[in-house]
């Protein structure tokens, strides 16, 4: 099981859900740091999100594990899942999405707006974070990429959305509906609504999450 986290973090996000989690089974939990964030260098001459996948499926294959895959994303990792899921079709079972940025939310003009909100802060970002400023510098493509590979996405799904999004006003209602949008494209996804719960799910509800992460990998494996 592969966890994607979201922007501006690092694998660690994921500590406290993982020992929870590895009481339910036995499949191994890979996190790990995307370009510049946690304890991963960075190649800014050649970064985006097409070569951080091609990155991680290197380093898969390097740990052993290069048969079949389940994901769990958060927020901008869906971007990266989704991504990875269209290069690996008949590798990955099925995946668990926890309030991603679908792409009937994430269109052309706010994946630009978005990027320009943080115009003004580069050089400061800069300093506090390369990961973070690549990622922006990157947002549009990224955005792009993930809009074109959505479509590829024929797995089965689980999309886990909160009632308190990242996003405040008509962008909150917008977000949260363009994510029912999204889980009603195909007949084998299902959407799961968390009450009370921020846009990290798993930290707010951590036991809600394993119980969808669980069902779902039920499902789609052999365990």
């Amino acid at each position: 099981i592969i966890f994607e986290s979201g922007a501006g973090n690092d694998g660690t996000i994921w500590k406290d859900l993982l020992p929870l989690l590895k009481k339910r089974t036995e499949a191994p939990l890979i996190t790990y740091d995307r370009a510049g964030f946690g304890k991963s260098g960075i190649d800014s001459t050649n970064l985006n999100i097409t070569s951080e996948i091609r990155t991680l499926n290197d380093a898969l294959k390097k740990l052993g594990y290069s048969d079949t895959y389940f994901l769990v994303a958060h927020s901008l990792g869906g971007n990266y899942a989704m991504k990875f899921i269209s290069d690996n079709r008949k590798k990955v079972l099925g995946a668990v999405f926890i309030d991603i940025v679908s792409p009937y939310f994430m269109t052309k003009e706010r994946a630009k707006y978005t990027k320009d909100l943080f115009t003004d802060s580069l050089e400061a970002i800069k300093k506090e974070s390369i990961g973070f400023y690549h990622l922006v510098l990157n947002y549009e493509n990224t955005s792009e990429v993930m809009r074109q590979v959505s479509t590829d996405i024929n797995i089965p799904l689980t999309i886990i959305g909160s009632d308190r999004t990242p996003f405040e006003g008509t962008d909150r209602t917008d977000f949260i509906q363009s994510l029912k949008k999204f889980a009603k494209d195909k007949d084998n996804r299902k959407y799961v609504f968390a009450e009370n719960c921020g846009h990290y799910i798993f930290l707010d509800s951590p036991y809600f999450v394993i119980n969808e992460i669980i069902s779902q990998y039920k499902a789609v494996s052999k365990e």
